[in-house]
């Protein structure tokens, strides 16, 4: 049904190929969300089908790599490795691409103003940029403020190892690695907007705050005409923050949008689904035509009819009596999958 196919940073290379890790990644799971795209994954890495030493390599080594899952030739899910506990004779590490623990290009605010950047290149060419506004008060004068951009530098230009739990003693002799990946929607919060921008259709808006991210570039943008400013009002604020204010604006009607990264590191932004996309039965999921849906390819922002609902009369606005609006679409591995509506409980079945 799937595959998980293991590429270098995209800093290095967007086609250098690292292998197929189906058969060794353990417990595969994706998500994707109606605003933010492809989501959060995971999966595990153990002594099943690795060395005690190729398990620490891939800790030492794999942090940024991206991961495409594909299904049937279809991109279903893209990120890349965000997080990496290794738990190895009952201690554990991890190292981390958390934009609070790790950032090569910083910036200190000291009300009324704002050092200049100052970045490490090396970590900037390994991994991509990671930006961090650190904000203090008084007394910092120029100086100090430079002094304090230059060892936050120091400290947290590279995603280092760090201990983070003691002793297990149940679990010494056995080395596993938990690998966390996140869609590439979260490196968008890895640089920020430090000037307003005047008022401008929200479409247009946020093709300008899309276009100022690294690896993120604009899809498709259906036109929101509904005018706004963005006006930061003198504190840098993180990019991703700024898309995700602008789509849940929704448009001059009162409806509802969406927004998220998908495959190819696009930025789609849409009207939100409000008629049937899927039909739910036997705890399947079938499209307009009756044809079963692969959890895979189940997308968020859809719109599940049910069925066997007791007749009500219809209100204004949202979906009809009997449907639902999926916000969010996980898939765990081999082919089940929990899908979250706006309101009500998770729909779960099997493919």
């Amino acid at each position: 049904m799937y595959n998980l196919l293991l590429y270098d940073r995209l800093s290095i290379s967007t086609t250098n190929f690292r292998g197929n890790i189906t058969q060794i990644a353990q417990n595969w799971q994706s998500s994707k969300k109606a605003i933010g795209g492809y989501w959060i994954a995971s999966f595990r890495l153990s002594q099943e089908h690795l060395t005690r030493g190729e398990i620490i390599d891939f800790f030492n080594q794999a942090i940024g790599w991206r991961v495409v899952e594909k299904s049937y030739g279809i991109t279903t899910w893209e990120g890349r490795i965000s997080e990496l506990t290794l738990t190895i004779d009952g201690a554990q590490y991890t190292r981390s691409l958390d934009p609070e623990n790790w950032h090569n290009r910083v910036a200190v605010r000291y009300p009324p103003t704002i050092t200049d950047w100052a970045e490490d290149a090396d970590s900037v060419a390994l991994y991509g940029e990671s930006e961090y506004v650190d904000s203090v008060g008084a007394p910092y004068t120029e100086t100090a403020a430079e002094a304090r951009r230059d060892r936050r530098i120091a400290q947290y230009a590279y995603p280092r190892s760090r201990a983070t739990g003691g002793l297990v003693a149940e679990e010494k002799s056995t080395v596993k690695l938990d690998v966390i990946c996140a869609g590439y929607v979260f490196t968008i919060n890895q640089r920020y907007r430090l000037t307003d921008t005047a008022t401008a259709a929200i479409s247009t808006q946020l093709g300008v705050v899309i276009g100022e991210s690294e690896f993120v570039t604009a899809g498709t943008l259906d036109t929101n005409a509904m005018s706004v400013p963005i006006d930061i009002e003198g504190v840098p604020v993180r990019l991703w923050d700024i898309a995700e204010e602008l789509i849940g604006m929704g448009d001059g009607s009162g409806n509802e949008w969406v927004g998220g990264v998908y495959a190819g590191r696009l930025f789609n932004y849409k009207a939100a689904a409000t008629s049937a996309t899927y039909f739910w039965k036997n705890q399947r999921i079938y499209d307009g035509a009756g044809s079963p849906v692969l959890p895979t390819h189940i997308k968020a922002d859809s719109v599940v009819e049910l069925g066997n609902v007791p007749r009500s009369r219809a209100v204004l606005g949202g979906t009809k009596p009997g449907q639902v609006y999926i916000d969010q679409v996980e898939f765990v591995a081999p082919n089940r999958f929990i899908l979250t509506p706006r309101e009500g409980p998770q729909l779960v079945g099997r493919g």
